[in-house]
């Protein structure tokens, strides 16, 4: 199995963690406020910590912890961002799923400047292929949104577009030197420390029967974080952002096997696009050595 194979094996147990999470808090967004529900998010992965106890052993392998500093900020910039938009009203889930897709743009240059990791052409079209398959998959939705007025929960969907995809360069940076558990472990006490300064002005206290979700939403964002550096430490942003896509697939089987939801032909079209995207760049990729090395 080739390295790229293997980033996108753990690029798609990501994708499911953050999907199911980002459900669970769009189901919560009537009880809760949006910084106390990206607390519980961030606090995650200081929960699988707990229940991984060898992580906090592996602090003591810390290194680059600019980096870590740099992750922090960018993260949490962008977790707060992301939970407000999917939790605003204004915002179907279609629209703020589908401008989050411009991440997968933004992370191939940003990888550049940053990394001094390059991108070839063939991770550029199937960049554009896949984004053109998750428009083709959900513009039957965005064709009934319309357009939103420009207020706070527009500008806070670009601002996660941005940290997100900053973010993600700064877990592959973080990859090469650190063992998963450690960048989990570090984000979300930092994540946590500094979410928790704006989410104690609006904090109420949780319904006893929401706990569950609660608990849900931070495992499974802190699942996704640990499946999203491992992923990176055997490819590139630029080379797995793609292969992000294939939750729109992923949300349609889903829907098909637990609501009996049956995809229409855009969403039918559009998936395939995204899944032949994906094994597309995964598989020209991994007929490439490789010439960076990371931590195990």
């Amino acid at each position: 199995m080739g390295t790229a194979t293997k980033g996108a094996l753990w690029t798609l147990a990501s994708a499911f963690n953050f999907m199911a999470a980002n459900l669970l808090i769009k189901h919560l967004s009537t009880k809760l406020p949006a910084l106390e529900m990206a607390l519980f998010r961030s606090a995650g992965g200081i929960i699988l910590a707990v229940v991984a106890w060898r992580a906090f052993l592996h602090l003591r392998q810390l290194q680059d912890p600019r980096g870590h500093l740099v992750r922090a900020a960018v993260g949490a910039v962008s977790l707060m961002a992301l939970v407000h938009a999917y939790s605003s009203p204004a915002l179907p889930v279609a629209l703020v799923t589908a401008f989050m897709y411009t991440r997968v743009l933004l992370v191939i240059p940003m990888q550049r400047v940053f990394l001094g990791e390059g991108a070839d052409s063939r991770v550029w079209v199937a960049a554009g292929i896949g984004i053109a398959g998750a428009l083709v998959a959900l513009w039957p939705r965005l064709m009934s949104i319309g357009t939103p007025h420009w207020d706070w929960s527009v500008a806070s969907l670009v601002i996660a577009a941005f940290a997100g995809a900053g973010s993600q360069i700064a877990m592959r940076r973080l990859a090469r030197t650190n063992p998963a558990s450690v960048v989990v472990a570090v984000s979300a006490i930092l994540v946590s420390a500094i979410v928790a300064v704006p989410a104690s002005t609006v904090i109420v206290e949780p319904p006893v029967g929401d706990l569950p979700w609660l608990v849900g939403i931070g495992l499974l964002s802190a699942c996704a974080q640990w499946s999203t550096v491992r992923g990176y430490k055997h490819a590139s942003p630029a080379v797995l952002m793609p292969v992000t896509l294939i939750d729109v697939p992923v949300a349609l089987a889903a829907g098909y096997l637990l609501f009996g939801e049956v995809p229409g032909l855009n969403a039918a079209v559009g998936a395939a696009i995204i899944i032949a995207a994906a094994v597309y760049v995964t598989s020209t990729t991994d007929r490439r050595p490789s010439r960076v090395r990371v931590a195990a």
